[in-house]
């Protein structure tokens, strides 16, 4: 265990009870990892407070720390990781692209990977090093592990609704091909997710995209994508 990740848990156990397993909210957290009850709130200032130090020194010392965070036992500390990486200035998350699938060797579940995947970080890496990620993804597309596989999808979610980029949404189509056979929920709504971040600057072609393959498409995923096209909301509001 990294010394900065000793402080970082020692601030999490500060704020939370003993870690938990097989209860409700793990189960919704689509995790079989133990977690601390603590509210992310509580989580994210942790997070703030930790940052606003000096203690990661350096770019290096960084993601050392989330490495060791992101090998951590619980869900919390896997959380964590995330939220210390987009809350995180940019030259602090400059580090190899392929550090990230290694990191997800170690994540169950969609908020774990959703955490890690969808913010600032992937918003910034995607177009700026495109070509190396555009590789990175369609691997992971292909993992035989699913978790990797809705990494694949929801690390285009923030790109595509920060900035008009046409080579991701190409992209996202190509997996989304790939994968939209699939029943399980941690990939069709994964699938969903994709398409309504899409809408933001890319409406035509979405909708294009989901007419042309409605039959293949999650049914979730269609529902939910015109809906969106049409209410500008996921879902129509309850009368």
């Amino acid at each position: 265990m990294h010394p900065q990740h000793k402080v970082i848990l020692a601030l999490i156990k500060k704020r939370s009870g003993k870690p938990t397993k097989h209860t409700a909210s793990d189960a919704y957290l689509d995790t079989t990892h133990p977690r601390y009850p603590i509210n992310m709130p509580s989580m994210r200032a942790i997070a703030k407070v930790w940052l606003r130090s000096d203690e990661h020194r350096n770019s290096a010392e960084f993601t050392s720390t989330l490495t060791s965070l992101i090998r951590g036992k619980s869900c919390t500390e896997k959380l964590m990781a995330g939220l210390i990486l987009n809350g995180a200035k940019s030259d602090y998350q400059s580090f190899d692209p392929k550090i990230v699938v290694k990191w997800l060797d170690h994540l169950i579940g969609w908020a774990e990977i959703d955490t890690l995947c969808t913010g600032s970080y992937a918003a910034a890496e995607l177009p700026s090093r495109w070509t190396t990620w555009k590789k990175i993804l369609s691997d992971l597309s292909r993992s035989p592990n699913i978790n990797k596989r809705r990494a694949s999808l929801v690390l285009f979610c923030t790109p595509l609704r920060k900035a008009h980029d046409s080579r991701l949404m190409k992209e996202a189509f190509r997996i989304m091909d790939r994968l939209k056979g699939e029943k399980e929920v941690i990939i069709t709504k994964a699938i969903s997710w994709v398409l309504r971040c899409g809408i933001v600057y890319h409406a035509v072609e979405v909708k294009k995209y989901v007419d042309l393959n409605e039959e293949m498409l999650p049914k979730i995923a269609v529902r939910e994508t015109r809906t969106k096209l049409i209410t500008g909301r996921k879902t129509k509001r309850k009368q």
